[in-house]
Order: C-alpha cells, then structure tokens, then sequence
C-alpha cells in the first residue's frame, strides 16, 4: 500500500467517522504484513473446514446433468463446446462461465470427482478473501471486515454451495460477485475508466456464472449509504444504469430457460398471497439458522397448512424493523445497509417468482448473510469503541481487544466445528434425505427425492413406498402422484401407474408432461386408442411440446393402421423444436429403418443422434442394424456398433428393450 493510497484510506475513515481523523503509524511495509498474514488466516481457514469434501463423490441429483452424464463436457473447448455454454438453456439456466468451469474440469480430471470438489473449496476460499479485501477497502477497517469474512468462510448454511459439485455456480458467481464490488469501490475512491470497466465486466462475469447477482445495481446505492457516505446524484445514477442493463438482460434470459425447463410455478399451484407469507417466514427463518445454524436440511418443504397469523407478524416484523433502522440511518448507516444488502440480495430466490418446489435452501443465504453479518461486526466494534471512551472501569480497557479476539476467534472456530459436522450428509444424495427425514418425518419433498435418488433395480420397492409416502404426505400435490406413477410404471405396476398419473391430471388438467406420462402408461398396457387421444391432446394443450410429439409419433405406429408417414412427420416436428436431443434423431432412425424405401434415409439420424450423444445406446443399435441389411451392407461397421451398444449395456435384456423406440418416460415435456 503506498503513501497515495493511504491517503485515499484516510479520507474513507474520516468521512465515515469510524477513526476520528487517526491513521496508526505504521510503515506501508507493517501494514501490507498484516494483510497478507490476515488473507492467509482465512484462506486457510476456510479451506481447512472443508478438506473432507473432497473425498467425496458426485452426487446424484443435478451432478448427472452438469457433470457425469454432460456430452458437451467430453468434446472440451471446441467451437461447438463454447458454442452450447453460451447459447444453451439446458439443464435449467443460462450460466456460461459455470459450464466452461465444469468444461476444464473435466479437461483436466476427467470424472475423478475429488478435483471437481477442491476446485469448489478453492473458488469458495478465494471469495472469502475477496469478500475482506472488498469490506477492507471499502470500510478502512481490518478487523470487522476480517470477522466478516471468516464467518462468511467457515458458516455451515455454505456447506451446500461448497460439498455440492453442481452449486459451482454460487461460489463462482460470489467470486466475480465481491471482485466487482472491490473493483466499484476502487473505482469511487479513486475513479478512472479502467476500473469503472473492470467493475462492469466482473459484474458480468458473476452473471454468467448465476443470476442470482441480478440485485448487484441495488447493492451500489445501498453502499453509497454505507460505507462509501456519498450523496445520491444524477452522475451516480447513470454510471449505474449499464449494471441495470447487464441484470435486466440476464434475469430475462432466466425466466425463459426456467420457464422452458418447466420449473417456473404458475400462480395456480403457489397463489401470491402464499408467495408472500413463506416470503416473510423464510426471512425470519434465514436469521434464524445465521445465528443458530442448527438442523439444515436439504430440502425445506412448503408449509402443509399456511400459518396465516404467523406470516402475517413476520411482516409485520420485517417493516418494523426496516423502519426503526432507517431512522437510525445517520447515527448507525451500518445497521439499515446490512439490512438492506440481507434483504435486497435474497429477492431472486425468495419465492415471489417461485422456482421448484422447495420453500427455501441454505444455498440462497450464501450471499445475503454478509449483510447480517457486517451489521453484527460493526455493531460490535462500536460496542468495544465506547467501552474505551468510557464505558469500562478503569484498567479494564486494555483486555477488551484481545478478549473481543477470543470470542470472536472462538465463534469462528464453533461454526467451522459445526461445518465440519454438517458436511458427513453430503457424502451421498440416500444420506442427505434420510437425515432430513430423520429431522422431520413429514417432509413430502425429502421423501419424494429420496425416491428419486433409490436405484431403479435393486431399490424399486423402496423407491415406489418413498414416493407413495410423499404422495399420501400431500396428496394435492401432481407432481407427487407423477413421480409415484413413474417407478409404479418401471415396475410394470401399469394399472395403478394409470390410477397416479389420472390423479395428477385430476390436480391438473393443464399438465401435460402428467398427461404424456398417462399416454405411455395406457400404451404399456395396450390400451392404444387411449394412449393416442392422450397425447393428441397433450400436442393441442402445448404444441410447443417436443416430447409430446416424439410419444405421439410412437402411438401412431403402435395402432391396428400404422401411420408411418404422421409419425415420421411428428418426430419431425419434435426435432425442429428439440435438434440438439439425440432422442429424437434416434426413434426418427428407428421408423425411416422400418420401411426398405427409406432405410438409406435412417443412416444420417443415427449419425446425428451419436453425434450429439456418442453413448446412445439405441443409436449404435440402429445403425448396426442398418449396416447389416442388403441395401447397405457394411459387416464391419454393423459389428462396430454392435460391439459398442453391448460394453455401452452389457445387459442383453436391456439391450432388447432399447432396441425399439423411446417414449423416456423421465424427461420434461
């Protein structure tokens, strides 16, 4: 730190009245000492708390479709690679920098998960410190910030977004989050348009990785509170408005790839009104497990019966208490921004907009708790300040510095115990819900994933009671009749499958992903005619379906009068809206194979579907069946596919099953 930027520092402290006016008299070499020392503590630290994550392995819920089973992560950084992470919506999101992330990891290790693990626990370090660099700089207080920033490091609400390899995208984007905040502050302490620029792009970057940092353009008035104390003006506002920009762009490119992916909840099935009342619980809840992190869980189901009165105090609560500190916004300005920066950055993922079906996740507090947590460092130091002014008996005011350092020191060491311990759950995904269960045995959402995550073969029975149990838990709810319709179906269970879909259909007439799933269900049990009005009407509710018209294209060939030209022509449609789903290129292949006229036509689709996933089964399948008839007779590239489909399934009854077309009874319609 040299003589200009300590100068720069004087003026911050003064004009915050946080120094009256007194800079300590150290050598810049003292100072830069006492930096490093502090950003290696809590690297430290923070990495410390989290070593036995990466002995961990992949989990099996959302790990699959980032990571293990990501087709796009094996061709690396190709054209056509970068191409999917920028333009892409699947699985759920729009988050670019996250796939590139995922992408070299896997450049470099491959699917050995212990890598992909460190390198969580290493970006989650590195926010840390980013996090005390930006409170240092902003604030010229080392102490508070460095609490901060320790707290924020070792806090057992973060072991979902550091154990959990698919939550790269939370520490990623915190990463790029507190880097551009740094970077904002630098900037109004000493402006220049190479770090206005820098804020900008790190800001963009942190959209990239998750859109959560959409509420960034609020946090920079609320930091004009404190600690930056600058007055509100129209040059302000404007050098603002490109963040507004980049957050208005991307929170539109995620309502759409949520929409899309169907997890964006329609008023019908989460009415406003409950919106607002888990809004203000969940607030209190939050404060909560900050200050006492005990029970976390994953997931937070919704409430059985809304506790009306209750929501309504918490509202009450909440105004109240926004009111009391902005009154004490001249005397206490700490106080209403951390406040501010608790409530602002919680707004994405409060459940106005509700996305999914959990109430709420430790994940969402990874960023907002830093406003807690400032109002309780600050607060502190105040506390201690006055004590020295006065408040204390004389001679006891020189143990208040390193005893405020124990217990501060002794918290830090509390939380990471209780991180430490939290993590054993995350090992595996049967661990996690089966402890969620065992802290409440009401939990419909832990059961239904619990299901979710049983394997399909060896665990089929207990997977269908799981699902049965979250469906009987809340039985008005269609997606728990769906799920349990699902592994009744895989168990050839058709009969009462048909009974779980019709009654999530009786929840939900509109649903058509419940209504294709009925179809095939119908189709299973020979029940054609029935199966194909289902899907036609699945096809007129949502035509922009692809699924509904790949099940429909499947009914249409199972009938008495096979209509194989509607049916070519319905997986045709159902690639238009779909290319990139080699689902679609295959069953297309399997049909035109049907047909000695068209057999030809059947090669390019298989060649397509393995070139989006070069593991399709089926496609290999396909092609080693074409490869084998008259028309196209090459014996050596039959045998190649078929050689491959049997190390891809070693099993031959599963290999007889997927010879034939697919209706993928899991997939999103």
């Amino acid at each position: 730190m040299d003589r200009q930027e300590l100068e720069v520092e004087r003026r911050a402290l003064e004009a915050a009245g946080q120094s009256g006016g007194v800079i300590p008299s150290l050598s810049t070499r003292r100072i830069s000492l006492t930096g490093f020392f502090t950003c290696l503590g809590l690297a430290l630290a923070t990495s410390a708390t989290y070593l036995r994550v990466r002995e961990y392995g992949f989990f099996s819920l959302d790990d699959g479709s980032y990571v293990v089973n990501n087709i796009h992560l094996r061709e690396g950084f190709t054209a056509r690679g970068i191409n999917w992470a920028f333009t892409s919506f699947d699985p759920d999101n729009w988050f670019p920098l996250t796939r590139l992330s995922h992408m070299l990891d896997y450049a470099l290790f491959g699917l050995t998960p212990g890598p992909h693990h460190v390198v969580n626990i290493v970006i989650h370090t590195l926010a840390t410190v980013l996090l005390y660099a930006f409170l240092r700089r902003a604030t010229g207080q080392r102490w508070p910030s460095a609490f901060v920033a320790a707290v924020f490091g070792v806090h057992p609400m973060h072991v979902e977004s550091v154990a959990w390899v698919s939550e790269r995208k939370d520490v990623l984007c915190a990463f790029f989050w507190f880097a551009a905040l740094w970077a904002w502050v630098r900037y109004t302490q000493s402006p220049s348009v190479w770090r206005y620029v820098a804020a900008l792009v790190l800001a963009a970057a942190g959209l990239m990785s998750k859109p959560m940092i959409v509420t960034l353009p609020l946090l920079l008035p609320v930091l004009d509170i404190w600690p930056l104390r600058r007055t509100f003006s129209r040059k302000s506002l404007v050098l603002q408005l490109p963040f507004w920009a980049l957050s208005v762009a991307a929170s539109a490119l995620t309502v759409m790839a949520q929409k899309n992916a169907g997890y964006v909840r329609s008023l019908d099935a989460f009415p406003l009104s409950v919106r607002l009342e888990n809004a203000a619980l969940t607030v209190f809840a939050y404060i909560g497990k900050t200050f006492w992190p005990v029970s976390l869980i994953n997931p937070y189901p919704w409430p059985r019966e809304e506790p009306h009165g209750l929501a309504m105090l918490a509202g009450v609560g909440i105004a109240a208490i926004s009111v009391w500190l902005f009154g004490m916004r001249r005397a206490r300005p700490y106080l209403v921004a951390g406040w501010l920066w608790f409530l602002v950055t919680l707004i994405p993922v409060i459940g106005i907009v509700q996305v999914g079906p959990q109430a709420g996740a430790d994940r969402y507090m990874y960023v907002p708790m830093v406003g807690l947590l400032a109002m309780v460092a600050w607060g502190g130091d105040e506390v201690l300040r006055r004590l020295r002014e006065g408040w204390a008996r004389p001679g006891s005011v020189q143990w208040l510095a390193p005893g405020a350092a124990a217990a501060a020191g002794g918290l830090c060491l509390l939380l990471a115990s209780q991180a430490w311990s939290q993590e054993q759950y995350w090992g595996d995904a049967q661990t996690l819900f089966r402890h969620a269960i065992a802290e409440d045995e009401q939990n419909y959402l832990a059961w239904e994933y619990l299901g979710t995550v049983s394997d399909r073969d060896t665990q089929l029975d207990g997977r269908i009671e799981c699902y049965r149990t979250a469906a009987q838990l809340r039985p008005d709810l269609p997606e728990m009749h769906s799920e349990l319709g699902k592994a009744l179906l895989y168990g050839d269970h058709v009969p009462e499958a048909v009974a779980a879909f019709e009654a999530a259909l009786r929840l939900s007439p509109g649903d058509t992903k419940a209504r294709c799933l009925l179809g095939g269900a119908l189709l299973r049990g020979g029940r054609i005619a029935a199966a194909t009005e289902q899907f036609q009407k699945a096809v007129s509710g949502q035509p922009d379906s692809p699924m509904a018209h790949n099940d429909l294209a499947i009914a249409l060939l199972r009938g008495p009068n096979p209509d194989q030209k509607a049916s070519v022509a319905e997986f045709r449609r159902a690639i238009a809206l779909r290319p990139e789903d080699a689902l679609f290129h295959a069953n297309l292949g399997l049909v035109l194979l049907g047909s000695p006229d068209s057999a030809q036509d059947a090669v390019p689709e298989f060649i397509q579907a393995l070139s989006l996933d070069p593991e399709d089964v089926p496609a290999h399948l396909g092609l080693a069946k074409a490869f084998s008839m008259p028309i196209l007779q090459n014996p050596a590239g039959a045998a190649e596919h078929l050689a491959t489909a049997q190390r891809l399934e070693p099993n031959p009854e599963r290999i007889r099953k997927l010879e034939g077309l697919r209706l993928d009874y899991g997939r999103a319609h």
